[in-house]
């Protein structure tokens, strides 16, 4: 059930969630569709432009939106609408035993019952732009969902959402969850960029390394990268002081100096091979050549 060579390369049953709770927050969403945006080949840029034309906000306004960057997080600023969700943002597979897919993933409402679908719609071209579009928001979000480790992994606490922590040395705005540590804070560490919310001065850099990464790790499938973030939520993000099985904790838990560090460097590695993987999924469905085209 293990994703070996990423693990290297790295180092029950579903719960329901409130909607409004993104991954990543929008520095890592952003961060992943820029290196999406510099790994396209040049087909399927063009046919991300193509898509992106013409695109609308959650108003049905114009948006003026032109890149997978500027689309990443979509799929969480339409939460509240008819046109939401929520199931789609996660893989809630336990993290102490096992459950049959089924279980979290009913009549296929979780992230990767969905991935597959909309990424064959992207690439449907008898399928309207209004529908490729709207599939193609999604899959840009949905990559970078299945990338943290707290959206494929429950443990009786809405992935996290329900464990109150402290992050020793930083100081937070108000109330913490696990979840939103590692969504904000953690990814601020993984990326140096401290409060600032602006995608780092060097994704170009991190691009380049994003391939390399992709290159050793493999480009995986959805149910794959499902699995290896779930696997890094039970030996990263839930190996916290007086962790229980299906327990939520009753006092704060604080995530000590050693702990962030080992999670940032997870946290810029999952980042990293999301884009890369955003990138090649989108190349290889909006990236083929015609029949006749030289």
């Amino acid at each position: 059930m293990r994703s070996k060579s990423v693990l290297a390369a790295l180092l029950t049953i579903a719960s329901a969630y409130p909607p409004g709770v993104p991954a990543w927050g929008g520095l890592g969403h952003r961060t992943m569709g820029a290196i999406a945006d510099r790994l396209l080949g040049p087909t399927a840029r063009a046919g991300v432009a193509e898509l992106l034309s013409g695109d609308v906000d959650k108003f049905g306004a114009p948006s003026g939106r032109r890149t997978l960057e500027s689309v990443s997080d979509w799929a969480d600023e339409i939460s509240g609408t008819p046109a939401a969700r929520p199931r789609w943002h996660y893989d809630d597979a336990p993290v102490c035993g096992s459950a049959p897919k089924t279980r979290y993933c009913p009549e296929g409402q979780c992230n990767t019952g969905q991935l597959e679908r909309l990424l064959t719609v992207v690439g449907d071209t008898h399928a309207t732009k209004r529908e490729r579009n709207e599939a193609l928001k999604w899959v840009v979000h949905l990559v970078g969902d299945v990338h943290q480790p707290l959206h494929a992994a429950d443990n009786a606490d809405r992935g996290g959402n329900l464990v109150t922590v402290a992050l020793a040395g930083v100081r937070t705005r108000g109330r913490e969850s696990l979840h939103r540590a590692w969504d904000n804070e953690l990814v601020g560490q993984a990326l140096k960029t401290g409060r600032h919310r602006r995608v780092p001065a060097d994704i170009g850099a991190l691009a380049v390394e994003a391939g390399r990464l992709t290159g050793r790790a493999g480009p995986g499938t959805p149910d794959g990268w499902a699995l290896e973030s779930n696997e890094l939520a039970r030996t990263v993000a839930y190996h916290y002081p007086a962790f229980v099985c299906g327990t939520v904790p009753s006092q704060i838990v604080v995530l000590d100096r050693d702990y962030q560090a080992r999670a940032a460097a997870i946290v810029r590695e999952r980042l990293l091979l999301g884009g890369a993987r955003l990138a090649g999924v989108l190349n290889e469905r909006l990236g083929r050549r015609v029949r006749g085209t030289p």
